[in-house]
C-alpha cells in the first residue's frame, strides 16, 4: 500500500515527493541524535525542534504534492513547487544552523546575526503561505473532484493559512507560552506546556487541518459536501478552544 501510494505521489510530483522523503528520513536521524549529542535548551535536546521542523514539513511537502496535482496545470504547478521547496528548504537550514549552535531559532534577537536569521525564517514563512493562498484560490475553481472531497481540500487549506497566521501572534509575543517562559515542563515530543498556555497548540491542529479534512472528505464524506463542512466548522471551534485556553494561561493540565 505504502509504495503505491508513494508512486502515485512521484507519478504527481516528483520533487516534492523526494523531498517529504529526505526531510522524514533526515526527521528520524535528528530523533536519535542526542543519543550522542545531550546538549539541552528551554528543557529540550537542541535537535527536538529541527527533528519537529523536518517532520511536520515531509507531510507538508506531501500534501501540497497531491493536492496541486489537482489543479491540472502542470507548468503553473511545477513553478509554485519550487517556491516551496525553496522557501521551506530556508525555514528548515535556519533552524538546523541554530540548534548546532546551542541556539533557539525563533524570538531570537540576541545578536544581529540571529536576529537577522529569525527575519528571514519569518519572511519565508510569509511568502509561502502567499503561495499557498495562490493555490487555494487556483482550488476554488476546480469542479472535476468529488465535491465532499473537494471541500475538505479547499476547507483544510483555509483552517491551514489561519493557523499559519496565528504564528504572528507568537512573534508579537516574543514567545509562544502564556503566563510563563518558554522552556516549561511539557508533554513528551511536542513539548506543549502543561501548566501555562501554550499557543503552539491551535498552531499545530489548525496546521494538520490540512491532511484531517481532505482525508474525511475522501473516506467518508465524497459525494456529501454538507457534513464536510459542519465537520470541518466544528473541528476549527475545537482547535480555537485551545488558542482561547492558551490566551487565559490555562495549559493542558488547565494550571
Amino acid at each position: 500500500m505504502w509504495k503505491t501510494w508513494y508512486t502515485e505521489l512521484s507519478r504527481r510530483n516528483g520533487l516534492l515527493a523526494k523531498s517529504g522523503a529526505f526531510c522524514l528520513l533526515l526527521g528520524v536521524f535528528l530523533l536519535f541524535l542526542p543519543l550522542v549529542d545531550p546538549r539541552e535548551l528551554l528543557g529540550q535536546s537542541v535537535w527536538m525542534k529541527p527533528a519537529k521542523f523536518f517532520l511536520s514539513i515531509s507531510v507538508f511537502f506531501w500534501t501540497m504534492a497531491w493536492i496541486m496535482d489537482e489543479i491540472k496545470n502542470p507548468p503553473w504547478v511545477m513553478k509554485i513547487s519550487w517556491a516551496i521547496w525553496t522557501l521551506m528548504l530556508i525555514e528548515l537550514i535556519i533552524i538546523t544552523y541554530q540548534a548546532s549552535q546551542g541556539k533557539i531559532s525563533h524570538f531570537n534577537n540576541d545578536t544581529p546575526l540571529d536576529g537577522a536569521l529569525f527575519g528571514l525564517m519569518g519572511l519565508a514563512i510569509t511568502v509561502n503561505s502567499l503561495v499557498v493562498i495562490w493555490v487555494l484560490i487556483k482550488l476554488w475553481s476546480v469542479k472535476h473532484l468529488p465535491k465532499g472531497y473537494l471541500w475538505g481540500l479547499r476547507l483544510g487549506l483555509l483552517i491551514f493559512l489561519i493557523a499559519g497566521y496565528q504564528g504572528f501572534l507568537m512573534v508579537s509575543l516574543h514567545q509562544h507560552t502564556i503566563g510563563a517562559p518558554d522552556g516549561q515542563e511539557g508533554i513528551p515530543l511536542l513539548g506543549w506546556a502543561l501548566n501555562y498556555g501554550d499557543l503552539r497548540i491551535f498552531h499545530f491542529l489548525g496546521i494538520h487541518a490540512l491532511q484531517i479534512l481532505p482525508l474525511l472528505g475522501w473516506f467518508f464524506f465524497r459525494e456529501k459536501p454538507i457534513p464536510l463542512i459542519v465537520l470541518a466548522v466544528l473541528y476549527f471551534v475545537f482547535c480555537l478552544a485551545f488558542l482561547i485556553l492558551a490566551l487565559m494561561g490555562k495549559g493542558l493540565g488547565l494550571g
